[in-house]
């Protein structure tokens, strides 16, 4: 059931991308990438080794919560 829910949202936020670059032609090369990560992220869902997919998801984890402390640190230096 979890994995058909998020296979559905990847597909929908896929879609909702598409939209996106079809609305703004401006950001085709970024709507592009962002739409083969979802593909990517949503796919690998499917796996059922559930071990592979634990590591996947926490290095997601990481990998985020990292994103978001250079982001901290760009916005409190003034960079951006």
């Amino acid at each position: 059931m979890i994995r058909e829910a998020i296979l559905f949202g990847g597909v929908l936020y896929i879609l909702i991308t598409i939209a996106q670059i079809i609305d703004r032609p401006s950001i085709w090369s970024e709507g592009i990438i962002v739409a083969i990560i979802l593909a990517i992220a949503t796919v690998y869902y499917l796996i059922n080794d559930e071990h592979r997919l634990h590591t996947a998801e926490i290095a997601a984890l990481w990998a985020a919560v990292l994103l978001f402390m250079v982001y901290t640190l760009f916005k409190y230096g003034g960079v951006l």
